[in-house]
């Protein structure tokens, strides 16, 4: 798991997580984080681009994520994450 604050700043890296701790993907403005583990508190925060798939196989991630600049989409297995998230993304197709 990564620590507090994994993918702050992104603006366009692509990065595959087993977990994050507290404000991950905090001020994010691109690139793609792919997290099938937990987060912690305040996700996303100022999070003004990229893309972030997170697995909430506990059905509580909305708790924890920072809905100020995001929207959340529902995405129904650890399968559907890892093909969409990454093998479709603009970089894995150059």
């Amino acid at each position: 798991m990564a620590g507090e604050r994994f993918a702050v700043r992104n603006s366009g890296a692509t990065a595959v997580v087993e977990g994050v701790g507290d404000h991950g993907c905090e001020y994010m403005t691109g690139g793609v984080v792919v997290v099938p583990g937990p987060t912690g508190r305040n996700f996303a925060a100022a999070m003004s681009g990229g893309i972030a798939y997170v697995l909430d196989e506990k059905g509580d991630f909305e708790r924890r994520v920072n809905l100020g600049m995001v929207e959340l989409e529902a995405t129904r297995t650890t399968r559907e994450l890892f093909s969409f998230g990454v093998t479709n993304h603009p970089y894995f197709h150059h």
